[in-house]
């Protein structure tokens, strides 16, 4: 079973403007690995996890990888302060596993009004 509050507690050192290289993918295609995570959020809810994320923009893979990178935590291979040392290496090699993309969807995107 994982632990999902330690999960929520590692993931809490992603939130805020980064570079995210530990957590992109090879073949990203971004012009910069800096973005700006604004929360992520670890829930159990009977057997399922779930995993809130809320960003402009992501990285390829990055969600994935950052799950993948949680999942570590919650099974106990790794303390929550290792996401943020991971993600400080700005080190691909660094990352967890990358999680499966089976269990995850976008739930919806939204735009600023453009000026009238």
């Amino acid at each position: 079973p994982l632990d999902a509050e330690a999960m929520h507690r590692g993931a809490q050192h992603l939130i805020g403007r980064h570079d995210f290289t530990t957590f992109r993918d090879a073949n990203c295609q971004a012009d910069t690995p800096v973005k700006t995570l604004k929360s992520i959020s670890v829930a159990r809810h009977g057997e399922v996890i779930e995993i809130r994320t809320s960003a402009r923009s992501f990285l390829h893979r990055q969600v994935r990888s950052m799950v993948g990178s949680l999942v570590e935590v919650g099974r106990g291979r790794e303390i929550e302060g290792w996401i943020a040392q991971i993600l400080a290496a700005a080190d691909r090699t660094k990352c967890g596993p990358v999680a499966p993309a089976d269990g995850l969807y976008l739930e919806s995107v939204s735009y600023d009004p453009l000026p009238a």
